[in-house]
């Protein structure tokens, strides 16, 4: 039970919180998963793209999974991820930290077209 319980932790809904005064403007995490999805678009080794977002030590952080497809260029898809972070943190106005993490196996062996989900 306890290892039933201690998993899934931290994860949240919210990329970025900002207050000012009386005022709060929240972003949805729905928004970086957009700006990631449309950067990564045309990437010809991705297949699809996953982003979350976690609540770690009171610090907003974003976890962005990459589907790269079997002999893809790696290089080539960090490079398109890196774009993808800097048009994010211009987009929030601010930088965000990410955690990028780049997986194969049998999804991407069985893949037949590129997509970004």
């Amino acid at each position: 039970l306890v290892w039933v319980f201690t998993r899934g932790g931290g994860g949240t809904s919210v990329a970025v919180r900002e207050r000012s005064g009386d005022d709060q403007v929240t972003v949805n995490v729905a928004l970086v998963r957009d700006v990631v999805d449309h950067e990564l678009d045309g990437v010809r080794d991705v297949i699809s793209a996953r982003v979350d977002t976690y609540l770690v030590r009171r610090q907003r952080a974003a976890r962005i999974r990459v589907a790269v497809r079997r002999g893809g260029d790696a290089v080539t898809v960090l490079t398109a991820v890196d774009r993808a972070i800097t048009v994010l943190d211009r987009t929030l106005g601010r930088q965000i930290p990410v955690l990028v993490h780049l997986t194969g196996g049998t999804r991407s062996t069985l893949a037949k077209s590129t997509r970004v989900h």
